[in-house]
């Protein structure tokens, strides 16, 4: 398996308070063994969004890591200062980055600060499956969902340093040979969470349907179907709560209070990356397998404009102020001004990219995850200057 970033999310300022030391006992440690032992040899083959103005809503026991293991929040870190004792400030963003290498696969959490140009990796997690897409929660603390191969969502606490085990799995069945869904079949390709249903968690899968998970149960109680392809991204609108734009081999919007009904365009070969415009609301972007650029105006039949900007697959798409940012396999990336639709400036890499996103605090800079030399690394619109870890 080569070594590449298939996934990276920037994380706002202050989402993290507090980080905690995850401490097991030998008896814990043990205990923990062979739970995985034993799991390793068993083959385990209308919560309805117009209610989405309850308030208070609680999910402490979906996310419960109390029978996993001991918080120390007194954790003496002098025996080991060199490696605790970055402590995180209020205006420090997190950038959360799915790795691969050869046999190894773990989540990496930076740390980035641009008032004192700081950047460093703050700790990771070791991962079974390799990852193929993430998401940030910020649902009663500071969460990360991965998808992979496994068809199972993993939610892990980034608060913690040296936990093993993910706060919560969508996707287990609770009872063998049940006919109630609780979870993909095949591979898990895109996740986007709600900001403003914060209980409602979306995920695309290879299995050709979309689920909306309820995270107070830790359950899908909607399931869309009938897309005759993988869907490959999905993302909420960043205004209304019951908008869900899905990417497969076409371009769908959801409108998920009554999730039958919906919008469709025909795209030419396959949607790869979508983003929606966040100075216009009815504007979204739909990045193609064939290297297109297409803008789609909800309001309309056909699609606003397409262009050819790629030589091969679009990999990520980021939207800001008068410019549109790609990505791609092609190995560049490039600046597009958003109006005038011409090309402002190009970035040739030495290695397939794979992920893009943008800062929500600094708008003007990039995480860019790829493949070959250029695997992770922050690329500055506006100076079109990179900064390495």
């Amino acid at each position: 398996m080569t070594s590449f970033i298939p996934c990276v999310k920037w994380v706002k300022q202050g989402a993290s308070s507090n980080q905690n030391i995850v401490k097991l006992t030998q008896k814990e440690l043990q205990e923990l063994t062979n739970k995985k032992e034993v799991s390793n040899k068993k083959k385990s083959d209308d919560y309805g969004l117009e209610n989405y103005d309850k308030e208070d809503m609680d999910i402490s026991s979906a996310m419960a890591i109390s029978n996993l293991a001991t918080y120390h929040d007194n954790f003496d870190d002098s025996d080991d200062s060199d490696k605790f004792d970055e402590v995180l400030k209020s205006d420090d963003n997190l950038i959360l980055v799915g790795n691969v290498k050869k046999n190894e696969c773990s989540l990496e959490v930076y740390v980035y600060n641009n008032n004192d140009n700081d950047f460093y990796i703050h700790h990771d997690i070791s991962l079974k499956h390799p990852p193929l897409c993430l998401e940030w929660c910020g649902i009663m603390g500071n969460f990360c969902a991965l998808g992979s191969m496994s068809a199972v969502i993993d939610i892990w606490d980034i608060d913690l340093i040296g936990c093993l085990e993910p706060t919560l799995r969508l996707g287990r069945k609770k009872k063998k040979n049940s006919e109630k869904n609780y979870g993909h079949s095949d591979a898990v390709l895109d996740l986007s969470w709600n900001e403003h249903l914060p209980h409602i968690f979306a995920s695309g899968s290879v299995d050709e349907t979309v689920l909306l998970w309820d995270l107070e149960i830790g359950e899908p109680n909607t399931q869309m179907e009938g897309f005759g392809d993988h869907v490959q991204s999905l993302k909420w609108h960043p205004l209304e709560s019951q908008t869900l734009a899905v990417g497969s081999s076409d371009f769908y919007i959801y409108d998920c209070r009554t999730y039958d009904t919906y919008k469709v365009w025909s795209v030419k070969g396959k949607v790869e990356k979508m983003a929606w415009d966040p100075s216009n609301g009815f504007l979204c972007y739909v990045g193609s397998d064939r290297g297109r650029l297409i803008c789609f105006d909800c309001r309309m039949d056909k699609p606003l404009w397409k262009y050819r900007c790629h030589e091969k697959e679009i990999t990520g798409i980021y939207v800001w102020n008068k410019n549109i940012v790609t990505s791609s396999s092609d190995e560049t990336l490039k600046v597009w001004d958003k109006e005038k639709k011409h090309l402002i400036k190009i970035k040739e890499f030495s290695g397939a990219l794979h992920s893009l996103d943008g800062c929500v605090e600094c708008p003007n800079l990039l995480a860019v995850g790829g493949s070959g030399t250029s695997k992770f690394q922050l690329f500055d619109i506006n100076n079109y200057s990179l900064k390495t870890c």
